[in-house]
């Protein structure tokens, strides 16, 4: 025992003795005066001589190997040594400096014979143990009770249905729904009403928004003719849960309890009653519609006649008004069901009348119809489930599916919000309704998301929402949520913030510590589940290693023992490596464990910092002296004695005391953390901060030169060297000597060779934004920054025709029918322009007939292809994507750029004549051109005849096409069909007459007068002037001269 352990110190935490009140505050060497002040705050009043090298604090009583094995028969415990020992209760160890080795007594007092499913810890276990008790004293691994239930486990028969089902339940009570629902069918299989019952209630305490199972249980009760289970259910979950079907049950039960035909009218009142009290309730919900069918028949069924003049008749037709109205503003799928209905019921009554109650509820339909199509859109696989699932771990099956469940119904909550009903002006109390019914909807689906919980709770804070009866309402949503994941730490911190800014706290000690009390309350809750969950992985830990060890000495004692004298001298032994595969095993179990328990221990030290902040807010430093813990110094004591922390308290802890209080205690909590934590880089560069904060340069040095000397002691510590020797390096770069700064770069590029000496170097000048040496300076943008060319795949094919420089001449193909992928074999990944597909895309078959021809002529109106059936467009031919893939992009463009905002004020602004001034002012120009040409035109010679074959004046063969004529040719070419590229029908030209004598130049006609009847064929047709008449170019274009 060392001399610096006071008597009340407790146990010790992975081999750190974690001080008492006393030791803190150095009450052993104060007297009364210093008794008044609180003493001082002193973590090293216990002084350790040897300590190991823990990551996380934990009771010793949690060292997983057992110093003596319990005889085994078949994998279960038969005997041990040490049965009188186990039946007494263990005695507190003692703590000597050894301290992480386990005591006999507690190892004989854990026998590893647990199986996993028979290690879950229930919240009464928590309970029963105290911090200290959970922590400090040793946690025993089997009571006597534990061995038959282990026995019971391991010996379920096949047959044993209910067992099997029991043990997978109480291994994963949140998980495994399959199993809950699985016992609920076998116990009503075997008509064992009474335990049946016992399963339902309880599964909906794990699941009580379960509106499915609900309905199943009230089914059952309802069928046994249980009518007092079946009211307690209704009570118990109607105002609670929002499901249609459920209310529907409601109603059903009462109509089935009230009978219409009673002559006293008691039972038609208790069933409006009851139809009013759910349409209230759930008639906004958006699958309501039957809900409202059915109200509005049973009004219709009443007494009275619809279009009759008596008192009851009027009453009737008001009642069916007023809910027709009622519906037909909600967006339900049947709302234009409802309204056609109440169409035919206005204008059934009075048409003047009924057209003025259209109008005036027409605008309420409209923005239901178009708000439940907006709806769907929204809720589009959107799964309405009432059995809520664990989420998925990021990045294992089903997470993306589950995330995008949540993304959905964050839409139709953020839709609601937006208020696209436009209630808020008018119906306030609606709009809260329909906001909050999709956020209990959400969560019967979305359970275990926290995050819900808490954005429903604070929409209920920003718009002070209660309940009927006045409680806050946003508050219950916490309450509940803690209630559904009582290991999350955000709803327990949004509960404790709601307390913290509602509740004013005094000056008095009294009600801060009241305050305090109520504050930590959700946190507690949190923190005793995370400490349970991290037992029951324990728990399992040490039961799946007993296991291997077992199945291990099974193996060795089944092979048998071979006696050393028949065994040669260089025979290799299997005793070994049977050894060394059971480490193995038992290895990558203590891994993988500790990786799970590591994270719970970063939740829990989450938690106590968030506690060491609130008490630090309303209680100020405090001391460690008494409980409750007072402050921050009272709450960290008791973190510490807790156990299963990090090193991140230690550093939030002494950066308050220092940055706050200015308290050298500070440096004493970071050397205590330095022992508890001597393998984590982190804490040391904080360590390093916090001394450089201090101006304490001298401890700094020597710190860092210690911690470098003990990581170099091992090899596989050096890599955690790199952000230590990272911060200290820039530290002295900006604020020490040049020698110090060179001698950290050599011993840099000597424990990492694989980093470039240039880079420490440029390390000294640069900072977190920029850094100078490695930053290029642009001296030449022409040549430094030239566009990287724009390749069409990333992908690098094999080499082929396609890959070329130039492409290879294509096959000829179809234009009209592009290669399709075969439906029997994969496409041609490579050189199928060179081979294409025998799959071509067949073409649609034209009709025949009539119609047909009617639908041809409609598509050639149009200026459409009587061939055009295929709508896929035709591929580019390859040349056409060689061009393309050599044209720069467009960002590389430099030339002028089009203005389209200019172009398009040019043509809005330029001139555009009609047709019918435009073809008179270039019939205009072509007369004043065609008179000055002939007033300047030279005679031709009388002395040579004309030629004798031509038929006109001019001596040449005249063309039987006009210019007019060629003109209008030309201009209709080119839409006609016949034309190369078109795929138009094919359309006969007009029918052409020949004329009599008709010669070799001009078989249509010869020396015929322009009266003549040959000419009957060409309308418009002119006879073509002599050699030196006008030519036709100007009248084509006169109208811009």
């Amino acid at each position: 025992m060392e001399s610096g352990l006071s008597r009340n110190s407790l146990p010790l935490q992975d081999g750190a003795p974690t001080w008492s009140a006393d030791g803190w505050n150095g009450t052993d060497n104060q007297g009364p005066a210093d008794e008044e002040d609180g003493g001082e705050y002193d973590p090293e009043s216990v002084i350790l001589s040897s300590m190991p090298a823990p990551v996380v604090e934990r009771p010793v009583s949690e060292s997983p190997h057992p110093s003596k094995k319990p005889k085994t028969a078949g994998g279960f415990i038969i005997d041990n040594s040490s049965d009188e020992e186990d039946d007494t209760p263990t005695p507190a160890p003692a703590h000597t400096s050894n301290t992480l080795k386990p005591t006999p007594s507690e190892t004989q007092a854990r026998p590893f014979s647990h199986s996993p499913l028979q290690q879950t810890t229930t919240s009464q276990d928590i309970a029963r143990h105290s911090p200290a008790q959970a922590n400090n004293e040793p946690t025993l691994g089997a009571t006597p009770s534990a061995a038959p239930a282990t026995n019971a486990t391991r010996s379920r028969l096949p047959t044993d249905i209910v067992g099997i089902l029991e043990d997978r339940i109480k291994e994963d009570p949140r998980g495994d729904i399959e199993a809950w629902l699985a016992l609920i069918d076998e116990q009503k299989r075997r008509n064992n009403v009474e335990d049946a019952r016992a399963v339902y209630e309880r599964f909906l305490k794990v699941f009580p928004h379960a509106a499915e199972i609900w309905v199943s249980y009230l089914e059952m009760e309802l069928s046994l003719d249980n009518t007092v289970e079946a009211e307690s259910i209704f009570t118990r979950t109607l105002r609670a849960i929002p499901d249609v079907k459920l209310w529907t049950c409601y109603l059903n039960y009462i109509r089935r309890r009230n009978d219409l035909n009673d002559p006293t009218g008691r039972a038609r009142q208790t069933v409006s009653q009851s139809y009013e009290f759910v349409l209230n309730n759930i008639g906004q919900d958006r699958d309501a519609g039957s809900i409202w069918q059915d109200y509005i028949q049973f009004i219709k069924t009443g007494p009275g006649q619809i279009g009759g003049t008596g008192w009851q008749d009027q009453q009737k037709m008001d009642l069916l008004r007023k809910a027709y109205q009622r519906a037909i503003s909600i967006p339900m799928a049947n709302v234009n069901n409802f309204w056609k209905e109440y169409d035919q019921f206005e204008m059934g009554l009075n048409k003047m009348t009924g057209r003025k109650f259209l109008q005036e509820r027409s605008p309420s339909y409209m923005t239901a119809r178009s708000a439940n199509t907006h709806l769907e859109n929204i809720t589009r696989g959107l799964k309405r489930t009432t059995l809520p699932r664990l989420p998925p771990a990021p990045g294992f099956e089903g997470d993306q599916e589950y995330l995008e469940q949540v993304r959905l119904w964050n839409s139709w909550i953020s839709w609601e919000k937006d208020d696209p009903l436009v209630l808020q002006p008018d119906d306030q109390s609606t709009y809260r309704q329909r906001v909050l019914q999709v956020y209990k909807q959400a969560l019967m689906a979305l359970r275990f998301w926290p995050e819900m919980w808490v954005d429903a709770a604070e929409w209920c804070f920003e718009n002070n929402i209660s309940s009927e009866d006045g409680q806050d309402t946003g508050l219950q949503f916490l309450i509940d949520g803690l209630e559904a994941n009582p290991e999350s730490l955000l709803i327990a911190l949004k509960h404790a913030d709601r307390i913290e800014s509602t509740q004013a706290a005094r000056e008095d000690d009294v009600n801060k510590a009241a305050l305090v009390q109520a504050i930590r309350e959700p946190c507690d809750r949190v923190l005793e589940t995370l400490y349970g969950m991290i037992k029951k992985l324990k728990d399992q830990e040490n039961a799946i290693v007993a296991k291997l060890e077992e199945e291990a000495s099974l193996s060795n004692a089944a092979t048998g023992n071979v006696d050393a004298d028949e065994e040669d001298e260089g025979e290799i032994q299997e005793k070994p490596s049977a050894e060394s595969l059971k480490a193995s095993k038992v290895k990558a179990v203590q891994d993988g464990f500790s990786i799970q328990i590591q994270m719970l221990s970063q939740h829990i030290t989450y938690a106590w910092i968030s506690l060491a902040r609130i008490y630090r807010r309303l209680q100020g430093q405090g001391h460690g002296r008494g409980t409750p813990s007072v402050g921050l110094r009272g709450i960290f004591i008791e973190a510490r004695q807790r156990g299963r922390l990090t090193s991140d308290i230690y550093v939030e802890v002494a950066n308050m005391e220092w940055d706050i209080y200015q308290d050298g205690v500070g440096t004493k909590i970071y050397e205590r953390g330095a022992k508890l934590f001597p393998e984590q880089e982190d804490y040391f560069v904080e360590y390093l901060k916090h001394l450089h904060a201090k101006r304490d340069f001298t401890n700094a040095r020597v710190v860092f030169s210690q911690t470098v000397k003990r990581f170099k002691e091992k090899p596989e510590l050096i890599p955690k060297l790199k952000p230590i020797y990272t911060y200290f390096h820039n530290y002295e770069s900006r604020y020490g000597e040049l020698a110090q700064v060179k001698e950290l770069e050599k011993q840099m590029t000597e424990l990492f060779p694989e980093e470039s000496g240039l880079n420490h170097f440029a390390a000294r000048f640069s900072t977190h934004r920029f850094n100078p040496i490695t930053a290029r300076v642009i001296i030449s943008p022409a040549r430094q920054m030239r566009p990287k060319a724009i390749m069409q795949s990333v992908e690098q094919p094999p080499f082929s025709a396609r890959s070329s420089p130039r492409p290879a001449p294509q096959l000829e193909r179809s234009p009209h029918f592009p290669a399709i992928n075969s439906p029997k074999r994969p496409f041609e990944s490579t050189d199928q322009e060179d081979f294409p597909p025998r799959k071509l895309a067949r073409g649609a078959s034209p009709l025949k007939g009539a119609a047909g021809r009617r639908l041809d002529q409609q598509r050639r109106a149009q200026g459409q292809s009587t061939h055009s059936y295929v709508t896929a467009p035709a591929p580019l031919p390859a040349d056409v994507n060689f061009f393309i893939s050599q044209i720069p992009p467009a960002e590389t463009f430099r030339g002028p750029v089009l203005s389209a905002e200019r172009m398009v004020r040019l043509v809005q602004k330029t001139p555009i004549p009609s047709f019918g001034e435009y073809k008179a002012q270039k019939e205009g120009a072509s007369q004043s051109t065609l008179s000055s040409t002939n007033a300047h035109t030279r005679h031709v010679s009388s002395e040579y005849a004309p030629y004798q074959d031509s038929p006109g004046p001019s001596g040449r063969p005249a063309s039987p096409y006009g210019v007019s004529r060629a003109m209008a040719q030309a201009v209709s070419y080119r839409s006609s069909p016949l034309r190369p590229g078109s795929s138009g029908s094919y359309e006969p030209p007009p029918a052409v007459y020949p004329a009599p004598n008709a010669g070799q130049f001009n078989p249509l006609a010869q020396n015929l007068n322009p009266g003549n009847a040959g000419f009957a064929g060409w309308e418009g047709y002119a006879l073509p002037s002599q050699y030196n008449a006008p030519s036709t170019q100007p009248q084509q274009y006169g109208y811009y001269q």
